[in-house]
């Protein structure tokens, strides 16, 4: 299957119509990513419906720690997939045969030693976040549970890249789809029925993430995969190391740093504000999450088209299909953006429907959300130069954007501001990093065109 399969799929994304190619890869995307999202807006919501204020403000704490998880996931599954497109793209069936094994081995590996610190040191963490008193204990109960199911997840996400990477993304998403139906199913009898609390909220992603990542195993072990799998040959391919890392290492270290600025966030709006204010922060991050939907399931989709097509070293498709992807997801955001700007308080009572909402609140949501339509480039920047192997020009891009602007910029407004610093901080950091996005994915494409002529001189 896997021969005939594999060059169905990569003679479509090399040769196919770029804007149905983008439809037909996005779509399924777009809906999955629109239940991705539900899923911590869900959580959000019956939080904040049935349990609390205090809950709410709890998992707004705890979320960002889970963002490591996240982490190591990406830094497996997006080093392994990036390596995978290039090698499908160059027909190298080899290295296709070790990415599977390699990647088991490593997920495993990681998620014992997260698993063991997260656990162990859960309230410490949650503490060190700006959490005190009930909203601590909130949190550190939300994490607790949620830790528990890291081994899952982190097999999970990484062999679902991997599916993505060979241009199933339909079925990548559908996967993940139902890892998210799980999870929405399971809140409300977890909470309404059992009245389990926030354990029972985080209790119902675990049981969701073992489903997860037992429907992605048996894609692989079931020889449908476009990719070789031998069960009995699960090794570390230590050649392939170096490649995965690569890539991967600038995926970890992008949730390291949204871990550290969502430290210096939370810092900063509990020394100047209270825990409504920390409540409102989580609200406003939950709701802004739905606007990028679209540029999530685009993202997706994009990069077994650039990994492929860069493999190939068909450089010319490559940039018509990240532009075409540009235009089109900035239209779809706008969809989302627009209500939430026009009437911030009708959603934010989703969330927190005993809080009333002042002027300078509203306002800083609608400063928080200011350049969704816009901010779709520095994701589009991460997964070009990942797919194509430059995995140390976005760690470069993230690491500028944390100690040179995003932590100066909230610490500093904070001091002058208050708590309304830290939103406009947040704003201005993401309109400088959008620029410096599109200047260096600009210099690259310029650098494949050079390359280009070169290696075509007539």
């Amino acid at each position: 299957m896997t021969s005939e399969n594999q060059s169905k799929i990569k003679n479509e994304i090399l040769e196919g119509n770029i804007l149905k190619l983008m439809f037909k890869l996005s779509a399924p995307g777009i809906l999955v990513m629109l239940l991705i999202n539900m899923n911590a807006f869900i959580d959000a919501l019956f939080a904040g419906q049935f349990i609390g204020e205090t809950a709410i403000a709890g998992i707004s704490l705890a979320l960002p720690l889970t963002a490591i998880i996240d982490g190591f996931a990406y830094l497996v599954g997006t080093g392994s997939a990036s390596v995978l497109s290039r090698a499908i793209g160059a027909g190298d069936i080899k290295t296709q045969s070790k990415i599977f094994g390699n990647l088991i081995i490593m997920g495993i590996f990681i998620s014992f030693f997260i698993t063991i610190i997260g656990y162990s040191f859960s309230e410490e963490l949650i503490k060190l976040m700006g959490g005190s008193g009930q909203v601590a204990f909130a949190g550190s109960e939300y994490f607790k549970t949620y830790i528990l199911g890291s081994v899952f997840y982190i097999l999970a996400v990484a062999s679902n890249q991997l599916i993505k990477s060979e241009g199933k993304v339909r079925l990548a998403m559908t996967f993940a789809g139902i890892y998210v139906i799980i999870n929405i199913i399971l809140n409300p009898i977890f909470v309404v029925v059992f009245h389990w609390g926030i354990r029972g909220i985080a209790l119902a992603t675990v049981i969701a993430m073992i489903v997860f990542c037992i429907i992605n195993f048996i894609y692989f072990l079931s020889g449908k995969s476009s990719i070789p799998v031998n069960p009995r040959k699960l090794a570390l391919a230590i050649n392939l190391l170096p490649g995965i890392l690569s890539v991967g290492m600038s995926a970890l270290l992008a949730n390291v740093m949204e871990l550290v600025q969502n430290f210096v966030v939370f810092k900063s709006i509990s020394y100047y504000g209270t825990n409504s204010d920390i409540a409102f922060y989580g609200a406003t991050i939950r709701l802004t999450l739905l606007a990028f939907i679209p540029l999530n399931g685009f993202v997706q989709a994009l990069q077994p088209v650039i990994g492929i097509n860069y493999g190939a070293r068909n450089y010319d498709r490559m940039r018509k299909a990240y532009f075409t992807f540009s235009i089109s997801v900035t239209a779809l955001a706008v969809l989302f953006w627009l209500p939430m700007q026009l009437s911030p308080e009708t959603f934010l009572s989703w969330l927190l429907p005993n809080s009333t909402f002042t002027n300078n609140d509203l306002l800083n949501f609608r400063v928080l959300s200011l350049l969704i339509p816009t901010i779709s480039f520095v994701p589009f920047g991460s997964v070009l130069f990942q797919s194509i192997g430059k995995g140390k020009t976005v760690s470069i891009i993230i690491i500028l954007n944390n100690i040179v602007l995003f932590i100066p910029l909230v610490v500093i407004l904070s001091k002058l501001l208050g708590v309304s610093g830290v939103y406009y901080g947040i704003a201005i950091t993401d309109f400088l990093l959008m620029v410096i996005a599109l200047l260096l994915t600009f210099v690259e494409f310029k650098k494949m065109n050079i390359n280009y002529l070169k290696d075509n001189p007539y």
